[in-house]
């Protein structure tokens, strides 16, 4: 289970990286599928008005960095949990646009959220790790254990 939690958070990782470095480097975007279209005219008009305020005032500018950002955690064992609470809020915000707004089920974010919620599962006994001493990991190679280097600490002994 964790050489494919692994594997699944490098693949994660890395589309985050992708995703949001797209819009920084016009090149990247090129080379990326096409968004799904909205579903009817009101979703197309609704999809319009809601990217249009978030382009206009650096929204999405910032949503692109802390993707970049999430990515960056999710490479990196000890950070993964971290990555993990910020692409999952990204992810969910995907989902949403794309359920709610687009009226779309896209399935590029269907297949994110499903990543994002088996990385949270998978590492679920390390967030505990995030509030105490923030590694988000609790298997003693981050430095969360307790001071004689025994695995659990923060998160029960366990």
């Amino acid at each position: 289970m964790k050489k494919t939690a692994n594997i699944v958070a490098i693949l994660l990782g890395v589309a985050f990286i992708i995703f949001g470095l797209s819009f920084f480097v016009p090149a990247i975007k090129s080379v990326l599928p096409a968004p799904s279209a909205p579903s009817s005219p009101e979703a197309g008009a609704l999809t319009q008005a809601y990217f249009t305020a978030m382009t206009g005032t650096s929204y999405l500018a910032i949503i692109k960095a802390l993707e970049v950002i999430g990515g960056l955690l999710l490479l990196r064992a000890c950070s993964r949990g971290w990555g993990v609470a910020l692409i999952g809020a990204i992810t969910f915000n995907i989902v949403l646009v794309c359920v709610l707004i687009k009226q779309v089920y896209d399935p590029v974010a269907i297949i994110l959220a499903v990543a994002v919620l088996f990385l949270a599962w998978v590492g679920r006994k390390g967030f505990c790790c995030l509030a105490c001493c923030g590694s988000g990991e609790c298997l003693g190679t981050c430095g969360c254990c307790n001071k004689e280097g025994q695995s659990g600490g923060c998160c029960g002994g366990k």
